[in-house]
């Protein structure tokens, strides 16, 4: 990843997982970096109501102005909150060479096999789900699950550095709920399969 000028990545999830948080917190933290400079994050809706299947962007650029807001259909980094909603034709339509970060209790073999993923792409995996219920980050009961997924993504994106999401999740979230939420943040980096 170090290598690409312009970095895309698509989230996916259900509405009301926290996925365009995650999307602003993502752009945010990496121009606070200095890795990157320009950033873009924006939520593509279809139904807007929770529960419905949800996708959103985010474009990192190391040297240009970033000036197209299309939809990406060729992400570089994949991160799905919820694999129910997870498709071969979303799997198909990473790069060569891309990074695919789930949240699920499934081994990272599981979706190479399922989904025929290269040996080139490189598969994050950890129960983000199950690590929220521990901690009670929950809404209504469902696990919070947007800001500890992105341990994952500073796990396989190493120029998002923990302490710039922890400065920007701060700012979002205020101190007792930013430290709460950083602290999964810190668990879900340390607890990623990697393959």
């Amino acid at each position: 990843m170090s290598n690409l000028e312009l970095i895309k990545i698509v989230l996916l999830g259900r509405g009301g997982m926290g996925i365009v948080t995650a999307c602003e917190i993502i752009a945010e933290a990496a121009y606070l970096s200095g890795n990157f400079i320009d950033v873009h994050a924006y939520p593509s809706f279809g139904a807007e109501r929770r529960g419905a299947p949800v996708q959103a962007y985010v474009k990192l650029s190391r040297y240009e102005k970033i000036y197209d807001r299309a939809q990406i259909e060729n992400p570089d980094i994949l991160i799905v909150f919820d694999d129910s909603v997870l498709t071969q034709e979303d799997v198909g339509s990473l790069e060569d060479r891309g990074i695919f970060i789930v949240n699920s209790d499934k081994n990272p073999e599981y979706f190479v096999e399922k989904f025929n993923l290269s040996s080139n792409t490189r598969v994050i995996v950890a129960n983000i789900s199950n690590l929220a219920l521990e901690k009670n980050l929950t809404i209504d009961g469902n696990p919070v699950i947007n800001t500890p997924i992105l341990g994952l993504l500073s796990k396989a994106l190493p120029e998002l550095q923990l302490k710039d999401l922890k400065e920007v999740v701060l700012n979002k979230m205020g101190e007792q709920l930013g430290n709460l939420n950083f602290d999964l943040i810190e668990q879900g980096f340390k607890m990623a399969k990697l393959l």
